[in-house]
């Protein structure tokens, strides 16, 4: 060995004594940081009144609508195979976000609607510091109602204990905020039999006194209007009159049982927040701005919910404010 190999080694090896030793006298190294999405924009309720007020006023689909209609049907929003129970299933590890570690506990449960806030609810959950666990099955609102599994046709056992399931962690999670939201919209308990407002009052009224037990504040979101046809397919075949796929506002709210929604939370103390005026003049239309409002005729794009977030957030807060945790 040359006496400039001899050299070179002892220089590696003394660097090899000098990096253990310094590994010996070190806390291991950090995670790298979480990759959080970009922010949400955080539009104003002003803001968001004004363009649901020009919203009839449009004529033509914009050239940059988001989502484009080629993909609105599926802009969920979030991985909703993974964070909602599906057909059989009867129970579901609950989706977080936020900060896993929060001592606020947020739970968000009910059927696909419930999901359909999820990409507004995670960007508030993220930015209050909270620990939000979402409890969602499709088909299957939380209300005490066996309800009809219409795909199957069927009475819907696997909805009941997946309720009884849901009922069992919120008394052990005892969040601070619990949210219920649910689709009202043609809703059955039994082959070709409608359920009526006073029934879905009265099974809502049910489910949220036995919640109010485990949850500091709860309250329902209301229903959003139903379209007389599919966004999407409608808006494909008239992309030069967005007024020939708008429903009134009369003819798509009576499609849902907001008033007893509402009702059932005046009798048991929860809170209730509408979300008609984030959608709806005397025209529910479905396009505001440059964005798809539905991907279907009764469920949001996840692109128009993630743009609510702020006037989602100011709404919970006005019933859960910041210093309501101890």
């Amino acid at each position: 060995m040359t006496s400039r190999e001899s050299a070179r080694s002892l220089r590696l090896s003394s660097l090899v004594v000098v990096l253990t030793v310094i590994a010996g006298c070190t806390a291991a190294v950090p995670p790298p940081p979480r990759v959080l999405a970009p922010p949400a924009p955080r539009i104003s309720l002003e803001d968001v009144l004004d363009a649901v007020g020009k919203a009839p006023l449009l004529r033509t689909l914009p050239a940059d609508l988001t989502p484009s209609l080629a993909t609105t049907a599926e802009d969920a929003g979030f991985d909703h195979e993974q964070c909602e129970a599906g057909p059989r299933a009867d129970r579901i590890e609950p989706c977080v976000f936020g900060d896993r570690a929060s001592a606020t506990d947020v739970v968000l449960y009910g059927d696909s609607h419930a999901g359909m806030w999820v990409p507004a609810m995670s960007v508030i959950a993220e930015r209050r510091d909270w620990r939000l666990q979402v409890f969602g099955k499709p088909a299957c609102p939380a209300l005490n109602i066996t309800f009809w599994n219409q795909q199957e046709q069927r009475p819907f056992a696997e909805c009941d204990r997946f309720r009884a399931f849901v009922a069992a962690r919120i008394a052990a999670i005892r969040p601070e905020l619990l949210i219920v939201t649910n689709e009202s919209f043609s809703q059955k308990s039994g082959r070709g039999r409608l359920i009526t407002p006073g029934e879905w009052q009265a099974g809502l009224t049910h489910t949220l006194r036995t919640l109010k037990e485990f949850a500091r504040q709860v309250l329902v979101l209301g229903d959003t209007p139903v379209l007389d046809q599919s966004a999407p397919e409608c808006l494909a075949a008239h992309r030069d009159n967005i007024a020939a796929c708008s429903t009134t506002r009369t003819s798509a709210t009576a499609r849902t049982w907001n008033a007893a929604d509402a009702a059932a939370a005046r009798a048991t103390g929860a809170a209730y927040v509408s979300v008609l005026p984030w959608l709806c003049t005397a025209l529910c239309m479905p396009v505001i701005g440059n964005v798809t409002v539905y991907r279907n005729r009764f469920h949001l794009t996840g692109t128009y919910v993630r743009m609510l977030n702020g006037v989602l957030e100011e709404a919970l807060l006005e019933h859960f404010p910041p210093d309501a945790v101890p």
